[in-house]
């Protein structure tokens, strides 16, 4: 099939989405329309309305070479508005949006995706949002490319890790485990504050393979427009201002990784964990959680995964034989404590959970139960027309 690709520019799209439609033998005519949080930041609607009409004109232009089968989109309402979503529809091909964390950023679409011929949504929790407002949801959960996300068979040097923002609670979850004797590493976004050449550079680079060398300039940007108009970074209060952790922390924080060094050290872990709350759920009365991608890029990589309980990660794995899950500090302690010292349980679950990705949660896997559903052929001849 001919796909009309439209994405954020973002390393975990590059290696999931684009590179395993691509690998399945698809004609992919990709274009992104930058990096960066949509931030609804002054002057939004006109950007909008910009990038809105560049994108009819590129996509007018690809179509004229050779028809699309499929347009596969990305897409938040203050990226493009409805008006451009309609000129796409007017191509002749279904138009797709991907969207994720719509457990608590579901206003990121709401206005866009009633427009949409269908949209992809990971979170069954999700689908009664996209129902209120007219939209068509299209249940499927997140995957991972085991062409990238794979084991690299290296000698365990971390009893337990983190990778990912400090975030919610989850500096609570980490000081716990140091503070009752466990040797826990976290990398990421917010965890090593103040000055830190060596973890700027890391997060530079970073930065760089996420979005590209434009994304540097586009993020000085985004930081100036925050300070000015006292908007919160992304992330909740979870990242912002300092905490009575920060110098407990500091000695096993590092800076933000790159795809491929966070891959290897799922590998050199002897746990890897994952955390399922979004937004400042923690701080109300009712805690909202979601799967995630890590959930499906650890196991796909080969981590001993153990992460916070959530009902939807049952439909994808199961808790005691392919991951571990937790349901508090003391529960994660408990079974960080069980499984250091049943390294050869551990490596069961670790074995299991990899097969049991490999298998089923492959994004080949994913876009194959998609174009069903919209009744398309997933002809892998290049170029194809239906």
């Amino acid at each position: 099939m001919r796909i009309l690709f439209i994405s954020p520019r973002s390393a975990w799209v590059r290696y999931n989405l684009l590179a395993s439609l691509r690998a399945m033998g698809h004609d992919v005519v990709a274009w992104d329309w930058g990096g960066g949080w949509p931030l609804a930041t002054p002057g939004w609607q006109e950007r909008r309305q910009r990038l809105g009409e560049r994108l009819v004109q590129v996509a007018r232009r690809a179509q004229r070479q050779r028809p699309f089968d499929l347009v596969f989109c990305y897409l938040y309402a203050t990226v493009v508005g409805p008006e451009a979503v309609r000129e796409l529809r007017g191509l002749g091909a279904p138009v797709v949006n991907f969207s994720c964390n719509n457990v608590h950023q579901f206003d990121l679409v709401a206005e866009l995706a009633p427009h949409f011929d269908a949209c992809y949504v990971p979170e069954r929790s999700a689908l009664g949002d996209y129902q209120a407002v007219g939209a068509h949801p299209i249940h499927l959960g997140m995957a991972a490319n085991p062409a990238f996300y794979r084991p690299y068979g290296l000698a365990p040097e971390f009893d337990v890790t983190f990778v990912g923002q400090r975030y919610a609670d989850r500096a609570d979850y980490v000081l716990h485990l140091k503070q009752q004797g466990v040797d826990v590493r976290v990398w990421g976004a917010g965890w090593r504050r103040g000055v830190d050449p060596r973890g700027a550079v890391g997060a530079l680079l970073s930065v760089v393979e996420d979005e590209g060398p434009r994304a540097l300039a586009e993020a000085a940007g985004a930081r100036l427009r925050r300070v000015l108009w006292r908007a919160p970074a992304p992330g909740g209060t979870g990242m912002a201002g300092p905490s009575l952790g920060d110098q407990e922390l500091r000695p096993i924080a590092g800076h933000r990784l790159v795809q491929a060094d966070m891959v290897q050290l799922f590998s050199r872990s002897r746990i890897s964990l994952g955390f399922a709350t979004v937004g400042d759920s923690h701080r109300a009365g009712r805690r909202l959680t979601q799967v995630r991608l890590r959930d499906f890029e650890a196991p796909m990589s080969g981590a001993f995964y153990v992460t916070e309980h959530q009902e939807e990660l049952l439909e994808y794995f199961e808790p005691g034989r392919e991951l571990e899950t937790y349901v508090d500090r003391e529960d994660l302690l408990d079974k960080v404590r069980f499984y250091l010292r049943h390294p050869e349980r551990a490596a069961a679950i670790r074995q299991a959970g990899h097969a049991r990705a490999q298998a089923e949660h492959t994004w080949a896997r994913r876009f194959e139960a998609l174009f069903a559903v919209l009744g398309l052929r997933n002809q892998k001849a290049v170029g194809s027309r239906q």
